[in-house]
């Protein structure tokens, strides 16, 4: 198949584990639970906020009271403490702020913050970590997993060693949390990781942007704290049940991440040349221009090769056929688009019938529905 890489790094363990974790629910219906809205959930306040308060109304005796130091500063170039988590990916730390999606599969985000306790005006304790967040999901699974991933270190005077993690995952009214990670007792530079299986509730023929949201609970037991990091999710997560042409199944994908259909010179090489031609004469598809979005009517597909194809010139030549470009199952097609930014081309026939199929094969990993965008690249090195 040539296309972007359909599925993110370690998505054969991912969806195996999906797999089984759909499978018991369909074994028994009661094991999805929704997210509860019982427990209290109390976000921990900044230093700054936590200094002005402490001076108007000191905390009683000599109780520690925690705060957040918020996000430290970071660039691009520069690893995190602790580096990257094993099994997320490599380019989840190139971000410098936000959500990053390098594929239309795999979302994540990171940032360092720290706690820091106070007695009175002064500071007693601290501890610094760094904490990502990343959500794979897997074409044919109306499931992700959410991922959080901590490293503690930088601690010093009266900060709570006996401190447990665990994940609070949320997610909205059309999502199961399927299981979660136990809480676990923090452990100092060495990678902790708590993983949240979620499964989409969208009803059939429909589709759905979720919400999902993660709140990294920590709770000391010695002074009673039991505070949240909480990190909202990405806002383009979505869930389809049955509206990939030709499956019935369920899906979630990065909807804002377009992915590139490529052709390579090896495999179609009339093909590349004609894309090529066509897009320097103004055609869309290429990255940094106009996407095309795919077109799942077969009746405007076949108006729009005919309409194309009634412009090409000269005899037929031996065991070829007409390639139009945009592809006659886009809306950029002649006859959907209505416009004059198309080419036609008299190709090698068999060349023409693989990039057919490579089109198809590319919509179905990718999970393209009914005017999803996408780009197109003509390979020559390839």
């Amino acid at each position: 198949m040539s296309s972007a890489q359909a599925q993110p790094p370690g998505a054969d363990e991912v969806a195996q584990k999906i797999r089984q974790a759909n499978a018991s629910i369909r074994q028994d219906t009661s094991a999805g639970k929704k997210a509860s809205s019982k427990r209290v959930v109390k976000y921990l306040q900044s230093c700054d906020e936590l200094r002005k308060q402490l001076k108007s109304s000191p905390a009683p005796g000599n109780k520690k009271v925690p705060c957040s130091t918020g996000v430290k500063v970071r660039t691009a170039s520069a690893d995190p403490e602790g580096g990257v988590p094993p099994g997320v990916p490599t380019w989840c730390k190139d971000q410098q702020d936000g959500w990053y999606a390098a594929t239309r599969f795999n979302q994540c985000t990171w940032r360092t913050e720290g706690i820091e306790w106070w007695s009175g005006d002064f500071a007693v304790g601290g501890i610094d970590f760094t904490f990502y967040n990343d959500i794979v999901t897997v074409w044919n699974e109306g499931a992700f997993i959410w991922g959080d991933h901590v490293w503690a270190y930088n601690e010093w005077g009266e900060w709570e060693p006996d401190m447990t993690l665990s994940s609070a995952a949320l997610c909205s009214s059309s999502c199961l949390i399927i299981s979660r990670s136990p809480a676990k007792k923090l452990q100092l530079r060495t990678w902790m990781q708590f993983n949240t299986y979620l499964r989409a509730t969208v009803p059939s023929q429909t589709s759905e942007i979720l919400d999902p949201a993660s709140g990294l609970v920590w709770d000391g037991p010695a002074s009673g704290d039991d505070v949240d990091f909480a990190t909202e999710g990405p806002v383009d997560l979505r869930c389809d049940n049955g509206l990939l042409k030709g499956f019935t199944n369920e899906g979630c994908v990065m909807e804002d991440v377009w992915p590139t259909l490529t052709y390579k010179r090896s495999e179609v090489e009339e093909i590349v040349g004609h894309i090529r031609r066509s897009q320097a004469a103004g055609s869309p598809g290429a990255r940094g221009d106009y996407p095309l979005h795919r077109m799942y009517d077969d009746d405007d597909a076949a108006q729009n090769r005919a309409d194309a194809c009634s412009f090409i010139t000269g005899p037929r030549p031996p065991d070829s056929d007409c390639d139009e470009y945009p592809m006659a199952h886009t809306y950029e097609g002649a006859y959907t688009c209505g416009c004059d930014d198309f080419t036609v081309e008299w190709v090698d026939s068999t060349q023409n019938q693989l990039a057919g199929q490579q089109y198809g094969d590319f919509g179905r990993a990718q999970r393209l529905l009914d005017r999803d965008a996408f780009w197109v690249f003509a390979d020559l090195n390839s």
